[in-house]
């Protein structure tokens, strides 16, 4: 999904890039520091260790390697990471990072598990390419993507944090989020109405018909929906409809599936119990996250004041 060769051969903005990534996930960098003998820069970052009786800081030495360039093998291999036990000693850190646009080499994997197996460091960790992706496709990292990534932003569209705090949508039957799904497959979830026809009459004292909306769920596709449908249908005996959550997040058609909504509500063919009615506002609230653009940083201290304006009932 994120095409790492939109960023050049330069390692430079490779390590930018890392240092903005790890900024975002919570380490602290420390410095960047001298070239290494590979001819390649590196970080120092750190973070706080807690335990049960006392916590302390743990330095990374972090290795930037870009290779998503390379038109031959483009693995990072022992010799493109020579000197590792050296160069932590040296900047007197405790672990070693691999920060790759690629994978590891079996044999670079090896050489440090050895070295920590052998307690010559505490620890290591690589972020690969898919590592990397897994976090930048998730809630929050959407200004890194459209600064580093900008072809693939447009592509991916990676989900915003639109409100205080992300809002998930669990599929009903295994809990699994909906909105996460998105990028691993294709019409993988849907939302779905629960309802029957009441007869009643309307304003003018006219019989009609109406959808009555008892309950509203969202789920899997497949089996899990099976499961709810079946449940429904036959043992509650209700009706059900639905949309599919890839569809509603194409931009157009979300607008044009909350208007429907909406004239559903206000012509009165539809009617909703208080229940069903909370369950589609955490619907729409939720797939926003994933229709609409990133608030710019004026526009969040404005829904603050927006907000607060609201609480006080102007």
């Amino acid at each position: 999904m994120i095409d790492f060769k939109e960023i050049n051969s330069d390692g430079e903005i490779w390590e930018l890039f890392a240092r903005d990534f790890l900024t975002e996930i919570g380490f602290y960098v420390e410095s960047s520091v001298d070239r290494g003998p590979d001819g390649k820069k590196d970080l120092i970052i750190s973070e706080h260790l807690k335990g049960n009786l006392s916590n302390y800081k743990f330095r990374w030495l972090v290795s930037c390697k870009h290779f998503a360039n390379r038109n031959s093998s483009n693995s990072v291999k022992e010799v493109d990471e020579p000197n590792i036990l050296e160069r932590v000693k040296d900047f007197k850190c405790d672990g070693f990072i691999g920060f790759y646009s690629t994978v590891p080499s079996s044999g670079l994997n090896t050489r440090l598990t050895s070295l920590k197996n052998n307690g010559d460091i505490k620890d290591y960790r690589v972020f690969d390419y898919k590592s990397i992706e897994n976090y930048l496709i998730t809630i929050g990292y959407s200004e890194l993507v459209m600064r580093y990534f900008p072809k693939s932003y447009r592509t991916i569209k990676p989900l915003h944090q639109v409100f205080n705090k992300y809002l998930t949508l669990e599929c009903r039957q295994c809990h699994k989020d909906l909105l996460k799904r998105i990028y691993e497959d294709t019409f993988t979830g849907l939302i779905a109405f629960v309802y029957e026809y009441k007869d009643v009459k309307n304003e003018k004292g006219e019989n009609v018909t109406i959808e009555m909306i008892e309950d509203v769920y969202w789920a899997c596709k497949g089996d899990c929906d099976a499961r709810i449908d079946h449940h429904i249908k036959r043992t509650l005996k209700k009706h059900t409809g639905w949309e599919d959550i890839d569809d509603l997040v194409i931009p157009a058609h979300f607008v044009k599936w909350v208007l429907s909504v909406m004239n559903g509500i206000e012509n009165g063919t539809s009617k909703y119990t208080p229940d069903a009615y909370k369950k589609l506002k955490h619907f729409i609230m939720a797939i926003s996250q994933k229709v609409m653009r990133e608030m710019t940083e004026k526009e969040r201290e404005r829904f603050k004041t927006l907000m607060e304006i609201d609480a006080y009932g102007f």
